[in-house]
């Protein structure tokens, strides 16, 4: 049976939060392979402030040093809102039947995912890993994934970053090293994105 991980996300840039996530689920979950999934159309959050082209390419020189990552562009290729379940079923078509697939979020998803489009769907096609992260209770996190059930709780030493505080230091002309890969700083700056 192989384990394929899937974690999407903006990644509106991808920062030092994000590849360590990859890396430690990685390891933690034993999977064969992380899918990493820029959504292409949020359904609940406004536009993105980077377009879809841009941010492929951070998530590509962000991710591409991690062992057994790839970054897929497939909720592009599916087109319009980027809803987990359409996702989930395209990969099914790609993936062989025996493949088990394992769903990535933060922590703060896992209280909300009940609203999620067709949720009861994305619980039966794949295993839903929720991530800790600051400021959010780990027995919390557990008793709620144990109501939902195939739901699994990841306690992981993940850096508290995120995409919006990167992009209002960039926004300030404040320096993001530390928190975002050098070479999404570089590729930052060549295309003069985020800036005020």
């Amino acid at each position: 049976m192989s384990k394929v991980g899937i974690f999407g996300g903006a990644f509106d840039p991808p920062h030092i939060g994000h590849t360590e996530l990859a890396a430690q689920a990685r390891k933690e979950l034993k999977l064969s392979e992380l899918l990493i999934i820029p959504t292409a159309q949020p359904p609940l959050k406004g536009k993105c402030a980077a377009a879809f082209a841009d941010r492929f390419e951070m998530a590509k020189l962000a991710f591409g040093s991690i062992e057994g990552c790839a970054v897929s562009d497939i909720e592009k290729k599916i087109g319009g809102k980027s809803f987990t379940i359409n996702t989930l079923r395209a990969l099914r078509e790609i993936y062989p039947s025996k493949t088990d697939f394992y769903l990535i979020i933060g922590g703060d998803q896992l209280f909300t995912i009940e609203k999620w489009f067709r949720f009861e769907a994305i619980l039966k096609e794949c295993h839903i890993c929720a991530v800790t992260r600051d400021g959010i209770n780990y027995a919390d996190m557990q008793e709620y994934a144990n109501e939902l059930g195939r739901v699994k709780v990841l306690n992981l030493g993940i850096p508290a970053v995120s995409s919006s505080e990167v992009r209002e230091k960039l926004a300030k002309g404040e320096d993001i090293s530390g928190l975002v890969p050098d070479d999404v700083i570089a590729y930052i700056n060549d295309r003069g994105l985020y800036r005020g």
